[in-house]
């Protein structure tokens, strides 16, 4: 389920279908750090402590995806509450994870460098 939602979450311009899907990975599968059926956070967090590209469109992502999540009125006040926890708790795990040396120089450069390469909607 991990490489699922970082599937999802590395599109930098991210349309709609896929905001949808995260927020149904999110709804249909709980966090852990194992494998299996649980979005595993502590893999999530080490392969985006590697690449900051990766956790600055994640990260970027999830945010969007929690602030969307609140617009969709098929979605219960539960169901858009778990949502919000879920990607709060993601995005403290990314946060919190030890970062190398060449990650944190690049994350000085920030936006200012494009970090990720234009794809075409298949």
């Amino acid at each position: 389920m991990t490489e699922l939602l970082l599937e999802k979450m590395q599109i930098v311009q991210i349309n709609e279908k896929d905001i949808i899907d995260t927020i149904m990975l999110l709804l249909e599968h709980p966090l852990g750090d194992v494998d299996n059926e649980t979005i595993n956070i502590r893999l999530a967090a080490q392969l985006c402590a590697n690449d900051w590209g990766l956790w600055r469109t994640t990260t970027m992502n999830l945010e969007k995806v929690k602030q969307l999540a609140h617009h969709y009125t098929q979605l219960s006040p539960e169901q858009k509450a778990k949502v919000e926890s879920q990607v709060d708790v993601i995005l403290a795990r990314l946060n919190a994870e030890p970062k190398p040396l060449a990650w944190r120089l690049r994350a000085r450069v920030g936006d200012r460098v494009k970090w990720y390469k234009d794809v075409d909607e298949v």
